[in-house]
C-alpha cells in the first residue's frame, strides 16, 4: 500500500522562521557549509526543461508552471511575473506537473507531491519498481503513469485540502510501447486516455476496466491533446502527420502534414478554429482546421539544439498561445482579429506578446555591472548577451543584437518571428561602469571574428562599432580603460590596438609578441598597458608613446590576466596551473599561488584586492591570502567551473558551471561575522552543495551567510581554525595576568589613594532645613540598624562571606583557583574590605589565605596580582602576623611563601637581565 506523508502544518510558520519539517528531510535537503568563506544563497537564470509546463485558471488569472530540475516555479500568465518557487526540493529530478486551481502536483521518482503556494502540504509515495512520468488530475481523481501501470488516487474532500487515499492501479498490456500522455475527454466521466507511442487505450478509472484499444498506428505517436470538439482528440505522429481522431467511432476525421517531427499540439478555444503544432526543430505551424490548410508558420521559436518545441498550449477562450523549449525561454505570443473581407478571412501572424528567459548553453563570462551587485552581465555559448537582476527576475532582459544601418537586418522570407542569426560565440569580454549612457562600456571578442564589438549596456544593445585587429587576425582579448574613453584589443598574432569608443578611431597600436595575446590591461591613470600572451612574456608599455618598459619572463605561457587597480596588483594564470601576482609599480613578481591540479578556468580579486578567488578543471576554487600568500579556504565542486567573479561591495560571489544553464550565487561570511583562517591541505577538501533556485538553506542573506550553528561553541571555533590560547603557555614562563595594570597599583596603593580623596572637613547640616524635610525617621532607621548590628555580633549570626567560604573550600581541597578568580572579580575597595574583615579569632584564615598566594606563585600565574594581595595582606595584617609568631603552622606557611617568592623573584631578574642584554647587543649591531 502506498505510504502518505503530510508536512507540518503551523500557521505560525507565516510570521516566523520555523524549524525543517519532516518532509524536508525526507527529500534529503539537509544543508552543510564546507566553505569558511562562501555560502549558498540561491540560483538564478532557470526559467523551464524539456518537461511540458501546466496552464491552469485562478479566477481572472492565468498560472504557468515549468519545471526546472528538482523544483518548479509558478509564473503569472498576464505580466510572467515569478509568484512562487517549490520548497523543499525534491529528492530527483522533477517528471511531470499539473495545476489544479490552487495547488500544484509534482512526480519525482516514485513520489506524488501536493503543493499550495509553492509549499510541500504532502507527498504520496506509490511504491511503484519503475519511475512515474505522466500525470493527470481531474475532478476528485490523481493518476500518475509509469510504463506499466496507472496509479489512481482519489481525495475525500471536495475542497482537497486532505491528501488524496489509494483507488486503484490498472496495469496496461504487454507491448503497447511507452506512455505519451495522459488526458481526459470532456463529458467522458471517470474516464481517461493513455496515448503510447503506439495505440490509444480509453480506461475507466472508477471500474479499472479497459474500455477501447485501437489498432496499432503506422508510425510512432509523439502528441495527443483534448479538441473543444466531443469525442475528439488530437494526434500527432513522428512523420509529421496530425489526424484529429472520433473517440466514439474510432475512426481518423482529417489529416495534415507539417513535414516535421511534432513534439506538441494545442487547439484553440476561442471560437476560431486552429491548431498549433511544435516540432522538434523549433518551429511552430498553425492550421485553419475549417479549411484544413496551413495559415501561418514561426521559425525558430526555440532553439532545435535544444530540442526544439517542448510543450505549446493556447490559453482557454484566449487567443493567446504559451511555448517552451529546452532553451531555458518561456515566450507568449498573441494573435489579432481576424481581417475579415467579403469571402475568406485573413488570420495575421501570431506577435510576440512577452517572454522569460536565460542562457541555454552554460556561460562563460562573468560581470558585476556596478559596485553593489544588482544586476550580472554574463555571456554564453549559445552566443547570447544576459543582464541578470539579482533582485527581480522581472529585470533581467538579454541585450539586443540588432544592428543599426546595415544591410541583411530585417526578416529572413518566412520568418514569423524575426528572429535572426545570432553573433557567434563570445569568447572574451570587457565591462566599464564609467561612461555608461554616454557610449558603449562594453567589448566583447567572439570566435573566429577578426574584429571585436561594442554593446550599450544602458540601452542594452549592441554598439556602433566594430574595432578591427590591425594585423587582421582573431581578437584573442579586450579591456577598456578605468575612465572609459579607450578599448584595447589583443590579436592572435601579438598585436595590441587602442581605440576611441566614442568615435570608434584607432589611436595606437602595440605590438611586441610574437604570439597571440592572451590578456591585456591598462592601470587607473592610463599610464602603462600590461599584456600577456602565449610567448610566455608579460610586457609593461608606455601607454602615450608606446614605448616597451620592461618584460618579464614567465615560466609557462601565460592564458590570462586581471588588474586591480586600486592596488595596482596583477594577476597572470599560466599553463603549469598557477598564478603569479605582480606589482604593476615595481614590475615584479610578488606572490605566487600554487595547489591547483588542472588548468585554471577562472579567477578575481576581491573588492579590497586581500584575496584572489580562483576556479579549476580539477572542480575546486580556492581563496588565496595575498598578505601571507597562502590557500585559506578551498572547496570541491560539484562541476567545474567556468566563470566566477565578485562583486564590487564584496557580499556576492557569481559562479557558472559547465553543466548548467542559471548562475549561481554566494554571499560572502566575512560581511558578517569575523571568521579565522589558516593554511588548507587538500586533504581537507569538502563538496559544497550548490544553491538551490528557491534559496533553501540560505532563506536570506543573513541565514546563508551565518549558516547552522554548531551545538559546541568550541568545536566549531577549533574546525574553523580558530587558535585557543591556553591559559599558561609554558610552566617554564612567568603568566601575567590579563587584568588592567591600574587594578594592581590601586591595591599597593589604596591606603595613600584614600588619604588623598578623604574630605578636608566634615559635611555641615543645614542651618535652617526645608520645612518638608525632617531627620528625625532618617536617625531612627540609623539606629535601629545599629541594633540589629550589635544583635548579630553579639549572637554569633554574621553571615560567612564568599572570600572566606572560597578560601575554607580551596584548603580544604587543596584548589585555589575558585578562590583566586573570586578575588579577581573583586574590586579594589571590596579587596580591601575582605582583607580587613580576616578576624583574629579566625587566625586559622591568616594561614589558608597565605598558603593560597604561595600556591598560586608556584604555578608561575598571575605573579603582579599575587605580589600586589600579598603586599596588602602584609600592610594591613603585619602586626597580627608578628604577635602570633609562635603559631606554628602560621610560621611554616610564612617561610614557604619567603622561599618561593625569593627564588620566583631571582628567576624572573635571570630572565629580564638576559632578554635586556641581547636586545641591547641588537641594537649595537
Amino acid at each position: 500500500m502506498p505510504s502518505i506523508s503530510a508536512s507540518s502544518e503551523v500557521d505560525p510558520g507565516k510570521r516566523r522562521k520555523i524549524a525543517t519539517t519532516s518532509s524536508t528531510v525526507a527529500l534529503g535537503n539537509s544543508r552543510k557549509h564546507a566553505s569558511r568563506i562562501f555560502a549558498p544563497f540561491r540560483a538564478l537564470g532557470y526559467v523551464t526543461n524539456t518537461i511540458p509546463f501546466s496552464v491552469s485558471t485562478l479566477g481572472q488569472t492565468f498560472i504557468i508552471t515549468t519545471v526546472v530540475g528538482n523544483s518548479f516555479q509558478v509564473y503569472d500568465a498576464g505580466s510572467l511575473h515569478l509568484l512562487f518557487v517549490s520548497s523543499p526540493q525534491t529528492s530527483s529530478p522533477i517528471t511531470a506537473v499539473s495545476t489544479h486551481f490552487h495547488y500544484v502536483y509534482a512526480l519525482w521518482g516514485t513520489n506524488i507531491g501536493v503543493y499550495r503556494r509553492g509549499k510541500l502540504e504532502y507527498s504520496v509515495d506509490t511504491k511503484s519498481p519503475l519511475t512515474l512520468s505522466r500525470l493527470l488530475v481531474f475532478g476528485d481523481y490523481v493518476c500518475a503513469a509509469s510504463d506499466e501501470t496507472i496509479y489512481v488516487y482519489r481525495f475525500s474532500s471536495p475542497d482537497k485540502s486532505s491528501p488524496p487515499e489509494y483507488y486503484t492501479s490498472i496495469d496496461l498490456p504487454p507491448g503497447i510501447g511507452e506512455i505519451i500522455d495522459i488526458i481526459h475527454p470532456h463529458t467522458y466521466l471517470n474516464k481517461i486516455v493513455v496515448a503510447t507511442s503506439s495505440y490509444i487505450i480509453l480506461l475507466n478509472v472508477r471500474t479499472g476496466k479497459l474500455v477501447f484499444q485501437s489498432v496499432p498506428f503506422e508510425s510512432l505517436l509523439t502528441a495527443v491533446d483534448v479538441a473543444p470538439v466531443l469525442d475528439t482528440i488530437g494526434l500527432a505522429f513522428e512523420d509529421g502527420r496530425i489526424q484529429a481522431f472520433n473517440l466514439r467511432h474510432a475512426r481518423v476525421l482529417f489529416e495534415i502534414s507539417c513535414r516535421q517531427q511534432v513534439s506538441s499540439i494545442s487547439f484553440r478555444t476561442d471560437g476560431t478554429a486552429h491548431l498549433a503544432a511544435g516540432t522538434v526543430d523549433g518551429d511552430i505551424y498553425f492550421y485553419d482546421l475549417n479549411r484544413e490548410r496551413r495559415v501561418h508558420i514561426m521559425r525558430e521559436v526555440h532553439s532545435n539544439a535544444q530540442g526544439g518545441v517542448s510543450c505549446v498550449s493556447f490559453l482557454n477562450g484566449q487567443p493567446v498561445f504559451v511555448t517552451s523549449g529546452g532553451d531555458n525561454f518561456l515566450k507568449e505570443y498573441v494573435f489579432d482579429p481576424e481581417l475579415s473581407t467579403s469571402t475568406i478571412p485573413v488570420t495575421s501572424p501570431p506577435r510576440h506578446l512577452r517572454s522569460r528567459g536565460g542562457h541555454s548553453q552554460p556561460s562563460t563570462n562573468l560581470f558585476f555591472t556596478e559596485e553593489s551587485g544588482h544586476f550580472l552581465l554574463s555571456s554564453s555559448m549559445d552566443r547570447s548577451l544576459w543582464i541578470f537582476s539579482l533582485r527581480k527576475d522581472a529585470q533581467s532582459h538579454e541585450l539586443s543584437q540588432r544592428e543599426k544601418n546595415t544591410p541583411g537586418t530585417g526578416r529572413k522570407a518566412g520568418l514569423t518571428s524575426g528572429l535572426r542569426e545570432k553573433f557567434p560565440e563570445i569568447t572574451a569580454m570587457a565591462h566599464e561602469a564609467n561612461k555608461d549612457g554616454d557610449w558603449e562600456n562594453i567589448i566583447t571578442a567572439h570566435k573566429g571574428l577578426p574584429y571585436a564589438r561594442t554593446w550599450d549596456a544602458h540601452r542594452g544593445a549592441v554598439g556602433r562599432w566594430q574595432l578591427k585587429t590591425s594585423d587582421k587576425s582573431v581578437v584573442r582579448s579586450v579591456a577598456i580603460s578605468f575612465c572609459g574613453n579607450f578599448g584595447l584589443i589583443g590579436s592572435a598574432h601579438g598585436t595590441v590596438d587602442v581605440y576611441n569608443l566614442q568615435s570608434g578611431v584607432r589611436r595606437k597600436r602595440f605590438r611586441t609578441h610574437s604570439r597571440a595575446v592572451t590578456g591585456v590591461a591598462i592601470d587607473g591613470l592610463n599610464k602603462t598597458v600590461i599584456s600577456c600572451s602565449l610567448d610566455g612574456q608579460l610586457q609593461f608599455h608606455d601607454f602615450k608613446t608606446t614605448t616597451l618598459k620592461n618584460t618579464l619572463h614567465l615560466p609557462a605561457p601565460a592564458i590570462s590576466l586581471l588588474l586591480h587597480r586600486s592596488t595596482d596588483l596583477l594577476a597572470v594564470a599560466l599553463e603549469n596551473k598557477q598564478i603569479l601576482v605582480v606589482d604593476i609599480l615595481t614590475m615584479r613578481v610578488v606572490r605566487e599561488l600554487k595547489g591547483h591540479s588542472q588548468a585554471i578556468t577562472a579567477f578575481d580579486f576581491s573588492a579590497d584586492g586581500r584575496w584572489v578567488v580562483s576556479a579549476s578543471k580539477d572542480s575546486t576554487i580556492r581563496t588565496w591570502d595575498l598578505p601571507t600568500g597562502s590557500c585559506i579556504d578551498a572547496v570541491r565542486m560539484e562541476s567545474v567551473v567556468s566563470a566566477l567573479r565578485l562583486s564590487g561591495n564584496g557580499e556576492w560571489l557569481a559562479t557558472a558551471h559547465e553543466d548548467g544553464v542559471g548562475i549561481n550565487l554566494w554571499t560572502n561570511r566575512t560581511m558578517f561575522k569575523p571568521v579565522a583562517f589558516r593554511q588548507i591541505s587538500n586533504a581537507e577538501l569538502a563538496l559544497l552543495e550548490m544553491p538551490t533556485i528557491s534559496g533553501e538553506g540560505a532563506d536570506g542573506v543573513l541565514e546563508g551567510a551565518f549558516g547552522e550553528e554548531a551545538d559546541d561553541e568550541q568545536d566549531n571555533l577549533e574546525d574553523s581554525g580558530v587558535y585557543l590560547s591556553p591559559e599558561q603557555l609554558s610552566s617554564q614562563l612567568v603568566t601575567l595576568s590579563l587584568m588592567p595594570r591600574n587594578r594592581f597599583v590601586t591595591l599597593v596603593n589604596l591606603d595613600v589613594i584614600k588619604q588623598r580623596n578623604k574630605p578636608k572637613e566634615a559635611p555641615k547640616v543645614p542651618e535652617q532645613a526645608p520645612f518638608f524635610l525632617t531627620l528625625t525617621s532618617a536617625k531612627h532607621e540609623t539606629e535601629k540598624k545599629d541594633e540589629k548590628v550589635k544583635l548579630k555580633l553579639k549572637s554569633g549570626t554574621v553571615k560567612m562571606t564568599d572570600f572566606r567560604r572560597k578560601l575554607i573550600e580551596g584548603y580544604a581541597t587543596a584548589d585555589f583557583a575558585e578562590f583566586i578568580e573570586h578575588i579577581k572579580r573583586l574590586s579594589p575597595s571590596a579587596t580591601d574590605l575582605e582583607f580587613r574583615s580576616l578576624n583574629i579569632e579566625d587566625i586559622d584564615h591568616f594561614t589558608y589565605f597565605i598558603k593560597a598566594m604561595t600556591s598560586r606563585l608556584e604555578e608561575r600565574k598571575d605573579y603582579e596580582l599575587v605580589q600586589a594581595w600579598m603586599s596588602m595582606f602584609l600592610k594591613i595584617h603585619g602586626d597580627v602576623l608578628s604577635d602570633n609568631c609562635d603559631d606554628t603552622e602560621l610560621s611554616e606557611a610564612l617561610s614557604k611563601w619567603q622561599e618561593v617568592e625569593q627564588k620566583e623573584k631571582k628567576r624572573l631578574d635571570d630572565l629580564v637581565g638576559y632578554c635586556t642584554g641581547v636586545v641591547s647587543f641588537l641594537r649595537l649591531e
